[in-house]
Order: structure tokens, then sequence, then C-alpha cells
């Protein structure tokens, strides 16, 4: 299972960069999408254009590539698996800011949890301890 979420990982970011690029170079083309206004009502409407051509780039990304997708998620090939993964692609640098935090904060977890386990007292069993410490015919120490 982790090499399937590590191959699906790396799928998926790949689609993502990608899918940035195809924007970035539909966004030269397009003067209205690539400059910012200052009018609040244009900039909303040009950064929900910006959206809307961020999902379909990554839905055409992942489309052109669905060959590529890992064989060991046999329904991401599907047309609903390409329109997931186009979604996902589409997310850009926020959703793998956001990928990057919770990996980070797993790893972090992962350490403490180690560092518990290495400090945790261990207890010597009983016999243990007496076969190390003689005693005497009375049951006293020696």
């Amino acid at each position: 299972m982790d090499n399937t979420l590590i191959s699906l990982i790396g799928f998926v970011l790949g689609m993502s960069i990608a899918t940035e690029r195809l924007v970035e170079i539909v966004k030269g083309f397009i003067p209205m999408l690539n400059q910012p206004s200052d009018d609040a009502k244009v900039e909303a409407r040009r950064r929900s254009y910006l959206q809307i051509l961020a999902v379909a780039g990554g839905v055409v990304t992942v489309l052109l590539s669905r060959e590529a997708i890992p064989a060991d998620i046999p329904f991401l090939r599907s047309d609903f698996g390409v329109v997931c993964l186009g979604l996902l692609a589409s997310g850009g640098s926020g959703f793998w800011n956001t990928a990057l935090t919770y990996a980070t904060q797993a790893k972090e977890l992962k350490k403490v949890a180690v560092k518990k386990a290495q400090e945790a007292p261990v207890i010597a069993p009983v016999a243990a301890v007496a076969a190390v410490v003689p005693v005497g015919p009375a049951g006293d120490p020696v």
C-alpha cells in the first residue's frame, strides 16, 4: 500500500506541475487573465476564470496521461477517477503546501512516539533480579 500511495502522490504531483504550466501558457495568451485588476468585481471574476481554467486544465492533463495512472488503483482510470485526479492536480501549490504540512506533522508524531518508547523505563523480571543479587540462607542479600 505504501508504494501505491507514493506512486499516486508522484503522479498527482506531476499532473499538478503540468497543469500549472498549462494555465500559465493560457494566461499568457489572454491578457485579461494575466493582469490583476484594481476593481474588486473584475478581480473576483478573473480569479473565478482562473479556477475554472485550472480545473479544466487538470482534467485535460490527467485525461491525456490516463495510461500513466498507477495500475494499483484501477478505479482512477475511470472517467470519475480522471475527474477526481484532475481536481487534485488543479489544486496547485496550495494543495501541495497542505499535503507537505500533513506529511511533516505525521513525521513529527512518529519521532515523538519513538522518543517516548526509547525513554520508557525497562522493568526487569523479578527472576532476573534475583539471579543477579545473591541471597543468604535466610533470604537476606549477602
